[in-house]
């Protein structure tokens, strides 16, 4: 018996829909990854076009800086009495510069000396030893220390602080609302004094190795020269209130040989300029009074400041030999504007009789 042979349909319809979905959804994702990979390109090509062009007009706020710090070095060098103040050209608010294209760009010059210089406190470290040094049988130094708690204002405060530690001491209590109280400004002078100094001794109320090793998060104190201003956040003590408002009043340019010009200082630092039996700062109203005379060009020279009415008849033997009227480090606060992107540059220019040049770049923190 045999059966009659059916011929079943091969699928080949089928499969050839397949392949073709399949060849369609491979071209759609090579195409997808393409354009992905071509936008990315593009971006960064534009992002390094505008970032070239942005550091150009960095570079070119800088060579301006320059040019004008020179031309005040030329003056100088023909006045009777050279000095750097407020009221000269470089000193004056930046104002934005348009740009071809959009954008815009601008540049600050502010005097390094006009702040108060952190590693002048490495000086101070040799002075301060003399009450780790004074022994139990020499007990001058210990009331002298008790004196300064319960009179800040005694003369006997000159054994217990150097010149540059008074200063900073003060400083600390002009802060606005960041200010702290004498003693805690005495705490952390201490303990900055002691993050900076070479020495292991630990100051009265300051922070060595130990401290720091057996924190929570353990590290070394720096025992060197500072060399960068955002350093004090590791010191002991330093909160991130007194941080910001502290900042921008210090420095650490030059390394040494530093001296504050009392022509271009801002008004904190100004008031931290008080006698050197004074742990205290100077008045308001009379900070502001000298600062509305240094403007008017009444100050010529530290002689002139020291004879004013609040400092006259004073103590100023060991402040003197830290003031100045003259000024040879200079920041520079560039920023440029370019697409809706913005970029910043921070320059520590040094002026020598010759020529004006740059120490140090940062686009973050000095």
């Amino acid at each position: 018996m045999s059966y009659p042979r059916v011929n079943a349909p091969m699928p080949q319809a089928g499969a050839a829909l397949v392949v073709a979905m399949l060849v369609f959804a491979l071209v759609a994702a090579l195409m997808v990854g393409l354009q992905r990979d071509f936008t990315l390109i593009l971006q960064r090509g534009t992002h390094q076009v505008f970032s070239e062009q942005t550091w150009a007009y960095l570079i070119g706020a800088e060579g301006l800086a320059r040019l004008a710090l020179q031309a005040d070095s030329r003056a100088d060098a023909r006045a009777e009495q050279p000095s750097d103040h407020l009221g000269e050209l470089w000193a004056q608010p930046p104002n934005p510069y348009p740009l071809e294209g959009g954008g815009w760009m601008q540049g600050g010059i502010e005097d390094l000396q006009g702040r108060f210089n952190l590693n002048l406190l490495i000086d101070a470290a040799a002075g301060n030893a003399r009450e780790s040094d004074s022994g139990p049988g020499t007990s001058e130094a210990g009331s002298a220390s008790d004196e300064i708690e319960s009179a800040p204002t005694n003369v006997t405060a000159e054994t217990r602080w150097s010149p540059p530690q008074k200063i900073l001491i003060r400083l600390l209590q002009t802060l606005g609302d960041a200010s702290l109280p004498l003693e805690e400004a005495m705490a952390l002078t201490d303990a900055i004094t002691d993050f900076i100094d070479a020495d292991g001794q630990r100051r009265e109320r300051g922070a060595e190795e130990s401290e720091y090793r057996y924190a929570d998060f353990p590290y070394l104190p720096a025992n060197r020269a500072l060399t960068s201003v955002s350093e004090l956040r590791a010191v002991q003590g330093m909160t991130a209130v007194v941080y910001q408002a502290l900042a921008p009043l210090v420095t650490v340019w030059p390394e040494s040989g530093a001296t504050v010009n009392i022509l271009t200082c801002p008004l904190p630092v100004l008031r931290a300029l008080n006698a050197d039996d004074q742990l205290v700062p100077m008045a308001p109203l009379e900070a502001e009074r000298i600062d509305a005379l240094r403007r008017e060009a009444v100050f010529a020279s530290v002689e002139d400041f020291f004879a004013d009415p609040a400092l006259q008849g004073q103590p100023l033997r060991d402040l003197e030999p830290l003031l100045d009227v003259r000024s040879d480090w200079f920041v520079l606060d560039a920023a440029v504007e370019l697409a809706e992107r913005e970029r910043h540059l921070f320059t520590v220019l040094r002026r020598s009789p010759e020529q004006v040049f740059a120490v140090f770049r940062s686009e973050g923190e000095l």
